[in-house]
């Protein structure tokens, strides 16, 4: 007799493996392998499929497909991406047009007493975003039009409640009336168009027809010392929480004192 049901047991689990499977239906379509119905009790209550995801793409880099793995889905959330494994590298499939916190310029440094030493611009965002979906245009406030830009890399750490900063340092950043803008590259969008020492509209490159928001502050080549940068500080998670501030001590790549993130 226990010979007679594990017979019976085994066919039944084999006829599953090698059958069409249907979630919230008994009838899955006659070409496909799996198919997922939306409804399942006749239309009066309707879900979606949820792809895996994973929160940053340092988790994403955990799974380490290989070569036969070539079609491997994910959805990445804190770049809003749907991501397909071709072999070798995962490549973005769809990208959102918003993620629900987006990087911001939150310190930078062009102007001091003397020579100017050390400029830099700090990008600060949730941690395990790869910045490398994003670019930095400076645009010149006499005529509008951008003279330098930066494709942006690596990803952000986390310093403080899952959020980090990293600074990166351009040949040189033009004193006097002179603007940032911080692009996405996935959907060609100005995420941040700031100025300092006056506003200006843009005439050329993304930020074309944009403009700029003066942030109230400068340095000085008279007054700034060698060290100081303009920075947010504040309380919050997103650029709209915090304030700029008069020079203080730099801290490039760290978040500012005085910025709690909550």
């Amino acid at each position: 007799m226990k010979t007679y049901i594990l017979i019976i047991f085994s066919g039944f689990t084999m006829g599953i493996v090698y059958s069409q499977v249907g979630i919230g239906t008994i009838n899955p379509s006659n070409s496909s392998m799996l198919e997922i119905s939306s409804t399942s009790d006749g239309g009066l209550t309707y879900k979606g499929f949820m792809p895996p995801r994973v929160s940053n793409t340092a988790e994403r880099d955990l799974i380490n497909p290989t070569a036969i793995d070539v079609g491997l889905l994910i959805f990445v959330k804190n770049i809003g991406c749907i991501q397909i494994w071709n072999g070798s590298s995962w490549e973005n499939s769809y990208c959102l047009d918003t993620i629900p916190i987006e990087p911001w310029i939150n310190e930078f440094h062009y102007d001091n007493i003397g020579g100017d030493i050390g400029e830099f611009i700090e990008i600060a965002g949730p941690s395990g975003l790869d910045l490398s979906n994003y670019r930095i245009l400076l645009y010149n406030g006499a005529t509008g039009a951008s003279y330098y830009g930066i494709t942006l890399s690596g990803i952000l750490p986390n310093e403080s409640n899952n959020y980090g900063a990293l600074s990166f340092s351009p040949p040189s950043i033009q004193n006097e009336m002179e603007g940032i803008a911080l692009i996405k590259i996935s959907n060609n969008k100005v995420l941040q168009f700031i100025s300092y020492e006056g506003s200006f509209m843009a005439t050329n490159n993304t930020a074309n027809g944009i403009m700029s928001i003066d942030i109230g502050f400068y340095e000085s080549e008279n007054t700034t010392p060698i060290g100081f940068s303009l920075q947010l500080t504040g309380s919050g998670n997103t650029y709209s929480n915090f304030i700029w501030n008069p020079p203080a001590s730099e801290s490039p790549g760290f978040l500012n004192t005085g910025q709690q993130i909550n």
